[in-house]
């Protein structure tokens, strides 16, 4: 159970809702329930696998992406079981709407406690998703009643071309946010621009042009500020990201 006192703090800390505390933590015990249960069926990917590995202190989490491992209609059934029944202690059946089987793999499926909070759950099939380099690693789960967690995740160099990907595809306020925090790392760099042209929507580096219009300021608090404090704005995290990626590949055409 959440411990009160532990909730406030780190609602003040991410300058954030009692609710976000509340799914993040949620996230956190499903996320043990995965490790626990079907630690070899999902790749743990996304803004959440980062916020849970290499930037903890970036925003709270909202959702789970996943892709499955060997293939969705393999694992998909038990997937599904162990995320409604395997934190019964702590929140009781979760329900689904609708089921994760009965959903596309590129669509989410959302998982509902007994009072109300959703997460949303996505679970992609490995033909949807690039061939990322992948590593074991332990996650930041962040309360102290949540149970260790290890899963597959991204490298950090993945996370950086992913990321970067995601950034091209949809401009995000989200996907800029986290390659700020990814170029304050360090991890923009030649391995991850590498990877970028191998698997990434172009066949080549990164170019400028992917790095020319900022989001707004309004669109950049609207969808960052229910998660973190925003540590940057939206023009000068575009500038950072652009010249770390400058720096990486010895300038961007």
């Amino acid at each position: 159970m959440l411990d009160p006192v532990e909730g406030a703090a780190i609602a003040a800390v991410f300058d954030v809702s009692d609710e976000q505390v509340r799914r993040d933590h949620l996230i956190s015990h499903l996320l043990a329930a995965l490790a626990t249960h079907v630690p070899d069926a999902v790749v743990f990917f996304g803004g959440t696998a980062l916020a849970r590995t290499h930037l903890p202190d970036g925003r709270l989490s909202e959702d789970i992406d996943l892709y499955a491992q060997p293939n969705r209609l393999a694992v998909v059934d038990e997937i599904e079981t162990t995320l409604e029944t395997g934190i019964l202690r702590e929140y009781g059946r979760l329900t689904w709407s609708p089921p994760l089987s009965a959903v596309k793999d590129t669509l989410p499926a959302i998982l509902r406690t007994s009072d109300g909070l959703t997460v949303r759950v996505q679970l992609l099939d490995p033909a949807h998703h690039p061939d990322w380099p992948t590593e074991r690693r332990g996650l930041h789960q962040r309360y102290s009643d949540a149970p260790a967690a290890t899963l597959t995740v991204l490298t950090l160099p993945a996370f950086a071309a992913s990321k970067t990907t995601a950034w091209n595809d949809r401009h995000a306020p989200r996907d800029l946010y986290d390659l700020w925090g990814l170029a304050a790392l360090g991890a923009i760099d030649r391995e991850a621009a590498s990877l970028f042209a191998r698997h990434g929507p172009t066949g080549h580096p990164p170019r400028a042009w992917m790095f020319r219009d900022a989001p707004t300021i309004d669109d950049w608090r609207r969808q960052l500020s229910s998660q973190t404090r925003i540590a940057v704005d939206p023009a000068d995290a575009l500038t950072v990201v652009r010249e770390a990626w400058d720096g990486a590949v010895g300038g961007i055409p």
